[in-house]
Order: structure tokens, then sequence, then C-alpha cells
């Protein structure tokens, strides 16, 4: 059995696909399906009218995605549990890899590739880049030391009992991975599991997004750090952008997108220093409310 939850925050235009697509799964009958809804609108009801099989809980007040994906997985009760995004759609059997990849292997997370499906737009492409760069086809299967969001699954009861307070407190995904890695508990990256964002993005709600995600990932991250490394760090962040830019840069070589690196250069740019500039004041100044607008 899988449970899969869904952060939904965008609207039923942007779910609805998703649950369609994972609908047409050929494993549906073994899948649980959790939507943790804060749209602020008639998502949720809708979604109980047109999937009447889908477990919807609505979630009124402001809370980030690591907070709504945490309440789905304390609610989760098959033995593998795997999350993504409203915007995301699945690969024709993407539940049946993940179960197998969860049976032939013990690692306690396994990920697999997010792939650009979001039409032709070069925001589009380089903010794809930006967020899932490391997890875009081609590559092998291997041991990492993170997996995408969207397209993570889990072995519940290994991440219940090393990471059950992490859960309780909402934190991003690399706080968990870290945990689990600390553990001795391995992280793992398939290529067969592919999931495909549509999500679509103008240049300034992208480069506000950069922003806020730099500032949350950034309050995170010195939540437990002494005053000694939240200063090193705070000093350091100003150099982010080019540390940013040879991650892309590299991201693109080793998915042979190269071109796309060099056509989006000066997009690129833009969105590593809106998220150099947002890790900086999330050092100096905390979280902000930071984590509550990136969506």
């Amino acid at each position: 059995m899988l449970s899969v939850v869904i952060t939904s925050v965008n609207g039923y235009r942007s779910v609805a696909p998703c649950l369609a697509s994972l609908e047409r799964q050929p494993d549906r009958a073994r899948m649980e399906i959790i939507v943790v809804e804060a749209s602020g609108d008639r998502t949720a009801t809708r979604i109980s009218a047109e999937f009447p099989t889908v477990t919807v809980i609505p979630h009124r007040q402001p809370c980030s995605l690591p907070e709504l994906r945490s309440v789905g997985i304390r609610e989760a009760k098959a033995p593998i549990v795997a999350t993504t995004k409203d915007s995301c759609v699945f690969e024709r059997h993407w539940s049946r890899h993940v179960l197998a990849a969860h049976t032939r292997y013990s690692d306690a997370a396994i990920g697999g590739a997010v792939e650009h499906d979001a039409g032709n737009s070069l925001v589009d492409r380089a903010a794809h880049l930006c967020e899932y760069g490391p997890f875009m086809l081609p590559f092998r299967p291997a041991s990492v030391r993170s997996v995408p969001a969207p397209n993570a699954s889990f072995k519940r009861a290994i991440l219940q009992a090393t990471c059950g307070d992490l859960l309780e407190r909402g934190v991003w995904e690399h706080v968990l991975h870290a945990r689990l890695l600390a553990r001795g508990m391995p992280l793992r990256l398939e290529p067969s599991i592919v999931v495909f964002d549509t999500r679509r993005f103008g240049f300034v709600q992208f480069l506000l997004q950069r922003y806020w995600f730099g500032r949350s990932f950034a309050a995170s991250r010195i939540a437990t750090a002494s005053t000694s490394t939240r200063a090193l760090w705070t000093a350091a962040s100003p150099f982010l952008s080019s540390l940013f830019l040879w991650r892309y840069a590299r991201a693109a070589v080793r998915g042979r997108r190269f071109g796309l690196f060099v056509e989006a250069f000066p997009l690129l740019v833009s969105f590593a220093l809106a998220w150099s500039v947002g890790e900086f004041l999330g050092y100096a100044l905390g979280d902000g409310g930071a984590s509550q607008r990136v969506t």
C-alpha cells in the first residue's frame, strides 16, 4: 500500500489534473490519496465532489507547505508514504515504480525525477532548472543527500520513529533529510520514478518565490544554530549567488541542457541574487512570514 500526500495551495485548476493522473494509475486500488487543502476557496468541496475516494483535509489558517505536508504524513496509514504538490502529474506507472523501489531497497527515503511540463516559456524553463536541476533526467540510480519533495517517498515507520518531532514542527525537507542521514538512514534517487511539474510562473512571481524560499530556508537552518554559526552564515550569504550559478551550470551540463543555461543566464543571475538576499535576511532577521508565502 502507498499513501500519497498532496499539498494544495493553488486552487482546483491546479490540483484537479494532479488527482486525475493519480486516478489513472494501474495500481490505484493500492493507493490512499490525501490532499491537505489550503487554497482559501471552495477547492476542498470540489475535490470531495469530483474525487470521492480522496481524503481531503481542509486547512484554513495560514500555514507553510512543510506544515501542510506534515499534517498529511501524520494522517497517512500505508507503510510507504509519498509526498507531492498540486502542480505535479505522474508518469503512467509512477506508483508501481515507487512500491517496487521500496521493496528492492532498504533506503529510508527514495526520490525520483521531476521533469518540466509547463510549456516553452524561458522563465518557466529557467525556474525549473533553479528548483529541480539536480533531479532532471537523465541520471543513474544512486545514493544521495536529498530527494525532491514533489517526488519523495518514505518508509513511514522509519520516518516517524526518526523524525516524529520534526514532523510535529513542520520543517522543510532538507531538515528531514539531514536527520535521516545523521541517524544512518540512507536516501536514494531512482530514475524510473517520474513526475512532471506543470506550474507556470511570471518573472516577478518566481523572483519573489526565490526570495521567500531563501529567507525561509535560512530561518529554519539557524533555528538550533549557535550565535557564532549564525553570524558566519550571515556574513557568507552575499557570496552565494556565484555558488548557485555554478550549481545551475552543473545541473544543466549533467542534464544535457547547457544551451538552456546560456540562453537563460540573465534570468538565472536574477533568481540566484533573489535567493541570496532572502537567505541573508533570513539569517539576520528570521523568517518574517516567508514560509507562508512559498507556494
